[in-house]
């Protein structure tokens, strides 16, 4: 479960990110996507916030996929 401390406001989003994320890896345009469609309406503010807190405690990781865009995957700590 995530531990909310830390997070403040983007903290549900921070889990819906999450739980976007258990099928593989997303593009931030999918992950976008992904989010919204858990929750509805969720700004770019919000979920970059979310990420970049997630990629801090180092449950998500960005990287660069094959097509130069960048991707997020959990890490072995989310699991």
């Amino acid at each position: 479960m995530l531990d909310r401390s830390g997070f403040g406001r983007f903290a549900e989003t921070a889990r819906l990110v999450l739980v976007a994320l258990r099928d593989g890896p997303r593009q931030n345009v999918r992950l976008f996507d992904a989010v919204r469609a858990l929750d509805g309406p969720v700004g770019p503010g919000s979920l970059y916030a979310a990420v970049a807190r997630l990629e801090r405690r180092g449950l998500i990781e960005g990287q660069i996929g094959a097509d130069g865009r960048r991707l997020y995957r959990l890490t072995d700590h989310a699991a």
